[in-house]
């Protein structure tokens, strides 16, 4: 029975396929007998349009919060934000008053320390001359471990508050200020300090931000998200500033139904944290190809491989088609079309059954 269709549709077409072997050359009756209609092909940069609004934010290891080691009053602000800072540079100067408390506290400490370890010795030299008790010994050494967890706790306390305490430790005059630095060359991007204020022990003094890099976070609909693929370059406004999708959410938002995409610009200095820019994703097709937006009915199988029948001219071919993703029903698909093509968005699998029918025998 199909051999019987197949022989009729290829009488029907016989004529007008006998000179062109990778062709059909139809007639107004015979599109009509079909069934076919034609829609004009979308590039995708005509077809995409919409920008997506994201959110600039900085990468994890590209900013560093600076906090008040020990509670105080502000004194001085040597620094503004959004300024560039050197490695070491002081920012704000507090006066502390448990500073001194912990100095002292840290001297103790270490007199403690050297006492014990002056006993640990007497007692190690007792013990070996056979006078001494080894248990004594024992009780010395312990004593000293415990002595020196105490200073090495306190000791790190005054270094994250910038003071060394071995320093301290051969100076008499003790000074209530701690200055917060900057650890290392960046922008400042907060600094959250007037003088007379009173800042709290933890609390965030300062912001400070190491890479030009920043993150840009939307919101895609799920769609569109399904067209895109890590590393396609991205466009921003404003700036005219390029950068590249880093990740694809794998989670769909229930209600709105988007998926997050993390977009990485490198070179983003010029975007400032909170800020709403426009985001637009290339193409990504090939070099020399282009992408473009079909109805999804137009897509048939020939040997194989995805086509669609495309009006060129006078003639009807079918061209091969790789698939990139979909948005309603419309398919994105990497094609050599030509804006004066025509698709066959109707009527595609008759066709491609009188396609069949012109190569058999």
């Amino acid at each position: 029975m199909n051999r019987i269709i197949l022989t009729g549709l290829g009488l029907f077409f016989g004529l007008s396929m006998a000179h062109a072997a990778d062709t059909l050359n139809l007639s107004t009756t015979q599109v009509e007998a079909l069934g076919l209609t034609f829609a004009a092909p979308q590039s995708e940069a005509q077809a995409r349009g919409a920008a997506w609004p994201a959110t600039v934010m900085l990468p994890p290891d590209g900013h560093e919060q600076i906090v008040v080691p020990l509670a105080g009053r502000v004194v001085r602000v040597h620094a503004a934000s959004g300024g560039h800072v050197d490695a070491g540079q002081p920012l704000v100067t507090l006066h502390s008053p448990a500073l001194v408390q912990l100095m002292q506290d840290e001297q103790r400490a270490r007199a403690q320390e050297d006492l014990a370890q002056q006993t640990l010795s007497r007692e190690q030299r007792l013990a070996k001359e056979g006078i001494g008790i080894e248990r004594r010994v024992r009780e010395a050494d312990i004593a000293l471990r415990q002595a020196r967890i105490e200073r090495e706790a306190l000791s790190t306390r005054l270094a994250l508050a910038g003071i060394d305490a071995r320093k301290t430790s051969r100076e008499p005059r003790v000074s209530a200020e701690v200055t917060l630095r900057a650890p290392q060359a960046g922008n400042l991007l907060m600094l959250d300090a007037q003088p007379g204020a009173w800042l709290d022990e933890g609390e965030v003094a300062a912001a400070l931000a190491y890479t030009d890099s920043r993150w840009l976070e939307t919101d895609v609909p799920l769609e569109q998200a399904n067209m895109l693929a890590t590393g396609q370059q991205a466009s921003i406004q404003p700036g005219d500033l390029k950068g590249n999708v880093l990740a694809i959410g794998l989670t769909v938002d229930a209600v709105r139904q988007t998926v997050a995409v993390r977009v990485e610009v490198k070179d983003g200095a010029s975007l400032r944290l909170g800020q709403r820019v426009a985001t637009h994703f290339s193409s990504r097709a090939k070099p020399g190809h282009a992408l473009w937006r079909v109805p999804r009915s137009a897509i048939v199988d020939i040997d194989g491989h995805d086509s669609v029948f495309v009006r060129r001219g006078k003639v009807l071919l079918p061209l091969p088609v790789t698939r990139r993703g979909h948005e309603g029903h419309e398919d994105l698909v990497e094609a050599e079309l030509q804006s004066g093509d025509g698709i066959v968005s109707q009527g595609a699998i008759a066709l491609k059954a009188a396609w069949q029918a012109r190569e058999a025998p």
